[in-house]
C-alpha cells in the first residue's frame, strides 16, 4: 500500500529576486506550497506573477515581510498559522 505524500510548506524571505526567487521556483516546482516574502509589496507581487506565468500560481502565495520589523514578522507568523494551521521552525526539527 502506498502512503499519501506529506504536504510540504516553505517560507522564503527576500524572494522577489535572485537566490530567493530561484529557491521559491525550485520548491514550488517540486510541489511545495511556498510563501514568497519581500519587503516591497509591489516587487513581491511581480515575482508571484512571474511564477504564475510559469504555471506555479496554485503553489505560491505572497506576504509582505521586513525581517527587521518585529510587527512584520509577527504578521507573517499569524498569516502562516491561519492559512496553514501551524508554524514550525527548522530549529524545532
Amino acid at each position: 500500500m502506498e502512503e499519501a505524500a506529506e504536504k510540504r510548506y516553505a517560507v522564503v524571505t527576500g524572494a522577489n529576486k535572485g537566490i530567493g526567487f530561484g529557491t521559491v521556483k525550485g520548491l514550488a516546482s517540486k510541489g511545495a506550497t511556498v510563501v514568497l516574502t519581500a519587503r516591497d509589496e509591489k516587487r513581491g507581487l511581480e515575482a508571484v506573477g512571474k511564477l504564475a506565468e510559469a504555471g506555479l500560481s496554485e503553489l505560491v502565495v505572497f506576504h509582505q515581510l521586513d525581517v527587521t520589523d518585529p510587527s512584520s514578522v509577527s504578521s507573517l507568523a499569524d498569516f502562516v498559522k491561519t492559512k496553514f494551521g501551524n508554524l514550525i521552525s527548522w530549529y524545532d526539527i
